[in-house]
């Protein structure tokens, strides 16, 4: 069952809560330098201030997003858990969003920036809530053809 479409799913939902990682979220800026907002922490890459924000909530939730998605591939001989495994991925997911938001606003005020750009990989998570959405439907579809296969027998 590793060949079925709801792996696909998953896995591009892995690989994008993983790319997060990798490219910043966003990039603040005011009149002493210019930071980058990572899911990791907020990095000043210019100017003469060494501000640096550590933001490793933001990170734990992006990896136990991926890392649970990643295991609700292998889940397949259980479908019920494997549904219960990607819908939790979904949740943490969604999760990143407010626990980002209260980053950038508390690093806003903290680097005094006076203008912040966000990155196109913001609609990331957006985009793996979706994928594991869909494979969620996959998994039920699944469940539903075996349960219809054994009432035949």
């Amino acid at each position: 069952m590793i060949q079925r479409i709801q792996t696909i799913y998953l896995l591009l939902a892995t690989a994008i809560m993983a790319t997060i990682h990798a490219i910043p979220l966003a990039q603040l800026t005011n009149n002493e330098g210019i930071w980058d907002f990572y899911s990791y922490g907020i990095i000043s890459i210019s100017g003469d201030t060494s501000v640096t924000i550590d933001t490793l909530p933001i990170a734990v939730i992006i990896a136990l997003a991926a890392i649970l998605s990643f295991i609700a591939i292998f889940g397949y001989k259980n479908r019920k858990r494997q549904v219960k495994i990607a819908m939790l991925s979904s949740m943490f997911t969604l999760l990143f969003y407010p626990i980002a938001l209260i980053y950038w606003w508390y690093s806003k005020d903290a680097v005094l920036a006076t203008e912040t750009s966000f990155n196109a990989i913001i609609i990331f998570p957006i985009v793996a809530f979706i994928l594991d959405i869909m494979a969620i439907r996959a998994i039920n579809a699944d469940e539903r053809l075996v349960r219809s296969a054994d009432r035949i027998r």
